[in-house]
Parts: C-alpha cells; sequence; structure tokens
C-alpha cells in the first residue's frame, strides 16, 4: 500500500511530504493544491505518457526539476523526475521500488458532473469488465457486462441499489434500439418503470458509487474530486461505507482512495484513527503545501465534536499542531 508521498515543483507544491493511509482526504481553501496533489499521483501511476502540461509545472518557474516519489514503506521510493529547461521537459521514471508495480498504469481519477452521470452510451464487447470512466460516462456499459457475463455481482449491485436509494426496486438494461447503445432503467415504486436518465442526479450518482464499490478490478488507486457534488449530505455517510469496502476489498480487488473535499459532512463520516486527513495551504510566496492534522490536538475535540464541525468551527488551523 502507498504510504507516503513526497512532492516537489509539481505545479504549485513544493516541499510536500505527506503520509497516506488507505482512504485519505484532501482539504483546504481553494487553489491551495488539493487538486494537483491528485495529479501528481496521477502522473506517477496513471497511464503509461499520460499528458504533463508543461505550463503546469510550477508556473512561475522555467528551469528546475519536478520530483514526486511514492513510498510503499520498503528502503526506496517509486520515483518520477520531470527535467524542465526553459519551459521544455522530459519525464524520467525511476522504478527503484518493487512494491509500486501493482499501482504503475493503475491510477485513475474521477471528477463526477453534479448534474449526475449519463445513463446510456456505447457499448463495447470486452473479454473483461469495463473499467468505468472518469466522469461516469460508460455506467451502462459497465452494467450490462455485469448482466451479460457476472449475474451474481449484478444481482449483489441491484440489492445495494435497493438499500441505499429509496424507491427503486430494480435495475434493467433494456434490449438495445441500437445494436451499439447500452442505457439503464429502473422499476420504482408500484413497478413504475423509467428510463434512469429521468431520475434524480443524485439517484444516478449513487448508482455509479455503488457500481464502483462493486466493481471487480477497480483502479488500484482512485483519486477523486469532491464525491460530495450533487449528493444529499446524509448519503455521504453511504459513499464512506461504500469507499471504506472498497479500500477493504469486500467485492473485488483492494484499492486506496485520495479524495478532495469542501464538505464538512464528508470528514464527519472519516475515522481519524485509520484515515488519513491533509490539510492545504498557500505560503506566501505562492507555493503550496500540505500537513497531517495533528491527532494530539483533535483528541481535545473529538470527545465532544465531529470532525467535520472541528473543521468548520475551528477552520484548517484547528486541525494542524500549533506552531512552537
Amino acid at each position: 500500500m502507498l504510504q507516503r508521498v513526497v512532492i516537489d515543483g509539481f505545479r504549485g507544491l513544493s516541499t510536500v511530504d505527506v503520509p497516506v493511509r488507505p482512504l485519505t482526504a484532501l482539504i483546504g481553501q481553494n487553489d491551495t493544491g488539493k487538486s494537483s496533489f491528485l495529479h501528481a499521483l496521477n502522473f506517477l501511476f496513471g497511464i503509461p505518457n499520460t499528458d504533463l502540461s508543461l505550463p503546469d509545472v510550477r508556473r512561475f518557474d522555467r528551469n528546475q526539476t519536478v520530483v514526486v516519489e511514492g513510498w510503499f514503506g520498503g528502503p526506496k521510493p517509486y520515483k518520477k523526475t520531470f527535467q524542465v529547461i526553459n519551459g521544455a521537459g522530459a519525464v524520467t521514471p525511476l522504478a527503484d521500488c518493487p512494491e509500486a508495480t501493482t499501482y504503475q498504469g493503475r491510477a485513475a481519477m474521477f471528477f463526477l458532473p453534479a448534474w449526475g452521470v449519463s445513463t446510456i452510451c456505447e457499448g463495447s464487447a470486452g473479454a473483461t469488465a469495463p473499467p468505468l470512466l472518469g466522469d461516469g460516462g460508460n455506467l451502462a456499459d459497465v452494467l450490462d457486462y455485469f448482466l451479460r457475463n457476472d449475474r451474481k455481482r449484478f444481482d449483489a449491485i441491484e440489492i445495494a441499489v435497493r438499500t441505499h436509494v429509496r424507491g427503486v426496486e430494480s435495475v434493467n438494461i433494456p434490449t438495445p434500439g441500437r445494436a451499439a447503445e447500452r442505457s439503464i432503467d429502473l422499476v420504482i415504486d408500484g413497478g413504475l418503470k423509467i428510463a434512469a436518465r429521468n431520475a434524480s442526479a443524485g439517484v444516478r450518482l449513487m448508482l455509479f458509487f455503488i457500481t464502483l464499490a462493486y466493481h471487480p478490478q477497480p483502479p488500484k488507486l482512485i483519486l477523486f474530486e469532491e464525491p460530495e457534488n450533487g449528493v444529499h449530505p446524509k448519503r455521504l455517510a453511504d459513499i464512506t461505507r461504500l469507499f471504506r469496502e472498497i479500500t477493504e476489498g469486500k467485492h473485488g480487488e483492494p484499492a486506496q482512495i485520495v479524495l478532495t473535499t469542501h464538505s464538512p459532512y464528508m470528514l464527519d463520516n472519516l475515522d481519524p484513527a485509520r484515515d488519513q486527513v491533509l490539510v492545504f495551504s498557500r505560503r506566501d510566496d505562492g507555493s503550496r503545501t500540505a500537513q497531517a492534522t495533528d491527532a494530539e490536538r483533535l483528541k481535545a475535540f473529538l470527545d465532544e465534536f465531529m470532525l467535520g464541525e472541528v473543521w468548520f468551527n475551528q477552520g484548517e488551523e484547528g486541525l494542524l499542531a500549533k506552531a512552537q
């Protein structure tokens, strides 16, 4: 498991050295480097030759060395450097860490639209379950694969949908009007069948989260931008439980999740004893950095308040060790 991340010079991030856990949340005000942290991990472990936009390497320095390291508990990290000279450069991967091989090429970023994922898409005919796309746009194709090739898993997804989404009785993949088309129908209260595209955004988002949790081979490293978007605050407890099931490998291969959030309700559902929360901030010189929350300081609050309440009332500084 990825245990530590070191970043220097990637976009605005400078001298970042932080621990991560199976479920890690990134918090902080806008433009403090949270998304850049996700992109750095995608740069390190994502699809080989992932494009790195040069203007997004440290914006105020055209001559430098960008370093991103992932530590897995061994003596050496898996590391990528990016030598930038006059705004141009090349990536040099240093595969010094055998433990990282299961992560290479298996990171994926998800940023779901707040208005809900699409429930109509083109189908595929692969021999294995297709991966979910970053915007959830191929959800119908993935569910169709399970229906045709892994009915036990499809039935488990349907049970989970009934559990988490009030009023939904069953999930159907209708015979397509076009051979290549896939879509989702829902049977709701009283047996009424509707096209899932006519369901609420929150219902369609929950369909995505449940399908991701039950996917047999999720990305090894799941990078999520603001999973709370479009979802009722009380549903965040359900989404967090699904995320935890993913990290524990309850329905498929275990995966690690790093997410950004602006929601105190999301933080309320995390456990400081087992999950990691990283606080991002912007320095006076424009660079960004991150720190882990201070467990000792939080003890004074958590007997009476939830973690999100502490964050909302005390700000990011209230989660960190006091300056000496």
